[in-house]
């Protein structure tokens, strides 16, 4: 779009000149195009390879594309993405930031941004940045499950939980991936109790009675202090009677 307000500007300031100087300042729509297909075969290469995990090679793909569209912030969200998995964190941020330069909306950047604080656990930026996420798209649960890191490295368990559940109802199996935010995270073995804990409780409410237990069997082996609460949480219910709950916790 900034592409073509550019060639709009231009063809508003010749708009007064002579006829032949208008000609030669009109935009060769043939480069423009070839160039846009160019760009875009690039980005179709960079996407192959990340699927891949050919992370290099979507690199340089990603690179390519952008020095033929280098204002794309789509482009620089996802070449963060592979320069983060190829443990360059300094290039992905610069990489997220250039995303959300070019588009401050860039929803996904901010969240890997704020995914990229995580890791380097500088919780208060990365707060900050999934912050402005969630204001741009509050129904995106892996920026939910960041935030909750978030508060939890900070040392705010009630708000962590808070976040984590509020991931869950939209959506139950948000917990259930490695790779949540699209980049992967750190955690805990107190927080993977937590998040198993909840993670049960989840499958609960939609009354998978096989899904529960077993989240509950996990949790217990991470030695999560509260499972006494299965039998006084009402969303629990369906499982007060399964004998199989009494072998993980006992009344």
């Amino acid at each position: 779009m900034k592409k073509l307000a550019m060639l709009l500007a231009v063809l508003t300031v010749s708009a007064g000149a002579a006829t032949c100087a208008g000609a030669e300042l009109a935009p060769d729509t043939h480069i423009i195009d070839a160039s846009s297909q160019a760009a875009k075969a690039a980005e179709e290469a960079g996407d192959l390879a990340r699927l891949h995990q050919d992370y290099a090679n979507a690199a340089a793909d990603y690179q390519k594309a952008l020095r033929l569209d280098p204002t794309n912030s789509l482009l620089y969200n996802k070449l963060g993405i592979v320069e983060f998995k190829l443990q360059n964190e300094r290039a992905a941020r610069k990489s997220f930031n250039l995303a959300i330069k070019y588009d401050a909306r860039n929803d996904q950047a901010l969240n890997n941004l704020g995914a990229l604080e995580l890791v380097q656990r500088r919780y208060k930026p990365a707060l900050n940045d999934l912050k402005q996420a969630l204001a741009l798209d509050e129904s995106d649960a892996s920026a939910h499950v960041n935030i909750a890191e978030a508060w939890m490295g900070l040392g705010q368990v009630d708000r962590a939980m808070t976040e984590y559940s509020r991931a869950l109802e939209l959506d139950a199996d948000i917990l259930t991936s490695s790779d949540v935010g699209v980049l992967a995270q750190v955690r805990t073995p107190e927080q993977e109790a937590r998040i198993d804990f909840l993670i049960a409780k989840a499958y609960a409410k939609r009354g998978n009675a096989d899904g529960a237990l077993d989240y509950l069997g996990r949790a217990k082996n991470k030695r999560y202090p509260s499972l006494s609460e299965v039998y006084s949480d009402q969303e629990f219910a369906l499982l007060w009677n399964d004998p199989r709950l009494t072998k993980i916790v006992k009344r």
